[in-house]
């Protein structure tokens, strides 16, 4: 890996890999953003029902779209 960097100073470094890291985030966030509109279409609302009195599969399916919804934002 540092033989491929021979030549460039530390700051370019640092800027090629910020910006690997960025490119890495902003696809998480194109990806999970995509399933929150999947979801929004597919699975049922649960907004209206009281959470305590859930079923089990149905508090499955409000686990997931929560971490899908705070992974897109």
């Amino acid at each position: 890996m540092i033989t491929l960097f021979i030549g460039y100073n530390k700051l370019t470094i640092l800027l090629i890999i910020l910006i690997i890291l960025f490119l890495i985030i902003f696809q998480k966030k194109y990806v999970f953003k995509r399933l929150a509109i999947i979801n929004k279409v597919i699975l049922p609302s649960l907004i209206k029902k009281d959470l305590s009195k859930l079923k089990g599969y149905e508090k499955l399916i409000f686990g997931y779209r929560y971490w899908v919804t705070k992974n897109s934002l």
